[in-house]
């Protein structure tokens, strides 16, 4: 999936001014995350779009921070967000969240907008035209799903295993709070409240509520292979 990084993007950084073949934009940063949930008797039902349950109840904040994020892991297994149907299944902060259905995921950290995987650090929720509210951000379009993003303000951050980011992400998640040229970078599975997650987050260029905007690049996509008119 990542084989098509763009190496000479990688080896800039903000300092040098980046060397980059691709069209600049700025973009402000949230982040989200596979949320860990407990099991509990008597909790919350993970049910899907024709109202049958498919996993254990959940304990109620695991359930609706799932529910906000989009994901949730409960017992190894993983549940996505499949759409919002029937009546409210539980009180949480965020009212629409209520409603929200799964379904599951074959994905270890979950499963993106086409169908999928997510992946850690790397995949990015991106405004690709296909929500309500969407806004045109790049060159009075869109990126395609799949397109890569360079921001240099991740070039050199050390992630939790050890390894070090090159400063590509990969557009190939959407979320309905994600419009124009917000960008929600995927943290992987975490467990505990949203604020210990932000505190946990890597990434120096994420915007805590003030919508800081950073300067990033979209890379072009690849071109598709030419097909073979040899017959051979």
């Amino acid at each position: 999936m990542l084989a098509g990084l763009l190496l000479g993007a990688a080896a800039c950084t903000a300092q040098d001014g980046p060397s980059v073949d691709g069209t600049p934009v700025r973009v402000w940063a949230t982040v989200y995350r596979l949320v860990e949930g407990r099991a509990q008797d008597g909790g919350i039902p993970i049910r899907n779009m024709g109202g049958r349950s498919i996993g254990p109840d959940v304990a109620r904040s695991d359930w609706c921070a799932g529910a906000l994020a989009g994901s949730l892991r409960v017992d190894g297994r993983v549940y996505n967000y499949a759409g919002v149907s029937g009546r409210p299944q539980a009180s949480c902060s965020h009212g629409p969240s209520e409603r929200v259905r799964w379904s599951r995921s074959p994905f270890a950290n979950g499963t993106g907008a086409q169908d999928n995987p997510l992946h850690p650090f790397r995949t990015i929720a991106c405004d690709l035209g296909w929500v309500g509210g969407s806004r045109a951000w790049v060159d009075g379009g869109y990126p395609a799903f799949g397109q890569q993003i360079y921001i240099p303000a991740a070039v050199g951050v050390v992630l939790p295993d050890g390894s070090v980011h090159d400063g590509v992400f990969i557009c190939e998640d959407t979320g309905g709070a994600v419009t124009g040229n917000h960008i929600d970078v995927f943290l992987g599975p975490m467990p505990g409240p949203m604020s210990r997650v932000i505190e946990r987050n890597p990434f120096d260029f994420v915007s805590h509520g003030d919508h800081q905007e950073v300067h990033a690049y979209l890379l072009p996509m690849p071109e598709a292979d030419e097909p073979d008119r040899t017959g051979g």
